[in-house]
């Protein structure tokens, strides 16, 4: 969002050197949870409104020739669906982006890295860009505990050419407190940077602690705690990694 001052000053006015403002709402972008599609693959928009849900954001900035990529990527590129059942999925679960694009940035790394902060996986499937949950969810898109991820396909070095699988050493592995800082709102005031130190049940006090800095766009004490915990145990439960 944008905002213009005018001043129209007499001789009181001395010096104004700095001026704040607190916005409520954003863009107006599209809306895809209250949007629908049918089985032809024809959209029926809801009318645009803020959001700071990032599946919504990444898809304006995706396909919007406004504001994002829209010339050179389209909606045809994009799954619709998807990023639709993601938007649910952060909403479900309060995963939000309050935050600001206030730079030049490079799309596809942007959304590759804050979807991991929303627990979502950036894709390409079927030559669409989407976003999927890195996590079982439930009927309600809550993140759902007591499943186990649903392995659709096995690769070994029997279909896939030139597999490499290195196992990852001890050090590598080694549990960590995470400090993730978040952003308390203070409506029509000034945010305040927060911070939540949060450590796994395998762990000890004496692990190291590794900082994510989240206060640019998290302002939930939850999301800061739930990434913070599937940070640790994707350190903990992950033993190799793969190359092909």
């Amino acid at each position: 969002a944008y905002a213009g001052l005018v001043i129209n000053s007499s001789k009181e006015w001395t010096n104004f050197s700095q001026f704040s403002a607190y916005f409520k709402k954003g863009i107006e972008i599209y809306d895809l949870i209250n949007s629908s599609i049918d089985d032809n693959d024809v959209i029926t928009w809801a009318p645009n409104a803020s959001s700071n849900l990032f599946p919504e954001i990444a898809y304006a900035l995706l396909t919007s020739s406004n504001i994002g990529a829209g010339k050179l990527v389209g909606t045809v590129s994009v799954d619709f669906r998807a990023m639709r059942d993601a938007a649910k999925f952060c909403k479900a679960n309060d995963f939000f982006w309050d935050g600001v694009i206030s730079s030049k940035l490079n799309l596809r790394d942007f959304i590759f890295e804050h979807a991991g902060y929303c627990l979502l996986d950036f894709t390409i499937i079927g030559g669409k860009f989407s976003l999927k949950p890195s996590v079982p969810i439930n009927g309600n898109n809550e993140i759902d505990k007591t499943q186990k991820p649903d392995v659709k396909c096995l690769f070994t070095d029997g279909n896939i050419s030139d597999l490499q699988v290195s196992f990852l050493s001890p050090e590598e592995r080694q549990l960590f407190r995470a400090a993730v800082l978040f952003r308390k709102e203070t409506e029509n005031g000034f945010p305040e940077t927060k911070s939540v130190l949060v450590q796994s049940y395998f762990g000890t006090v004496t692990d190291p602690i590794e900082t994510f800095d989240m206060s640019g766009f998290c302002t939930s004490s939850k999301q800061a705690i739930t990434f913070a915990k599937y940070a640790i145990n994707l350190r903990r439960l992950s033993d190799h990694g793969i190359s092909f």
